[in-house]
């Protein structure tokens, strides 16, 4: 499927999802995606050491294993639908917004918890998502987003609103970041760059030391 029409099935699939789902049935949704990471953490981890040659097998299924029950953990009480708070001293009303259609540029080292994140992710706050995965790694990455997909389609959730490139190329990727609403890429810092340049909205993790606030007063000798 050409990227052109990846995207016009997302949007036409969010605004059905956004419409069909409150706060209670988008964490049921969220919960099952994670939930199926967690079953079947050792076979997806089997599947991306053998494909990408990196990690140890233990580490990355408990990886799997502790990162869905995390993100899942982290998620499930946090309001995402609807209004989010109302300020009875100013009257201001916070109202969750879905921005719309999510890129999501996934890595050959996590091959199956970056995409699980991204994916519980936009689905906590309405978005469609379409993950765009590192070559190296696209079998086992699209065995996972599969695997997700079936956990959630009883839930009533459109099949556009969880897609996946199966034959990733570095200009699919790129067509898919001018295509979308927002880009998150986590990956080497070569693609983090081109998300930063690919003219949308983009949170990019890549290689590097993080910001810090240093105190005024900090002692740098010691």
């Amino acid at each position: 499927m050409e990227i052109k029409e990846m995207v016009s099935l997302a949007r036409k699939a969010q605004r059905e999802y956004q419409l069909a789902h409150n706060q209670e049935s988008v964490d049921n949704i969220c919960r099952a995606a994670s939930r199926v990471i967690y079953e079947n953490a050792e076979i997806l981890a089997r599947e991306a050491v053998d494909e990408t040659g990196m990690g140890v097998y233990e580490h990355k299924v408990a990886k799997n294993q502790g990162k869905s029950k995390g993100v899942w953990y982290n998620l499930h009480n946090k309001k995402s639908v609807g209004i989010l708070n109302i300020d009875e001293r100013t009257g201001m009303i916070e109202i969750a917004k879905p921005i719309g259609v999510v890129g999501a540029v996934t890595p050959t080292t996590n091959p199956i918890v970056t995409p699980m994140s991204n994916i519980i992710f936009a689905l906590k706050t309405c978005n469609a998502i379409i993950i765009a995965p590192h070559p190296r790694s696209k079998k086992c990455s699209a065995h996972a987003v599969s695997l997700i997909k079936e956990a959630i389609a009883p839930f009533n959730v459109p099949d556009g609103m969880v897609q996946i490139i199966e034959e990733p190329s570095i200009e699919k990727t790129q067509e898919l970041m001018g295509a979308v609403d927002v880009v998150v890429a986590t990956g080497g810092m070569g693609m983090v760059k081109s998300a930063y340049s690919s003219g949308k909205p983009s949170f990019g993790v890549g290689a590097g030391n993080v910001q810090v606030i240093v105190d005024s007063n900090i002692d740098f000798e010691v």
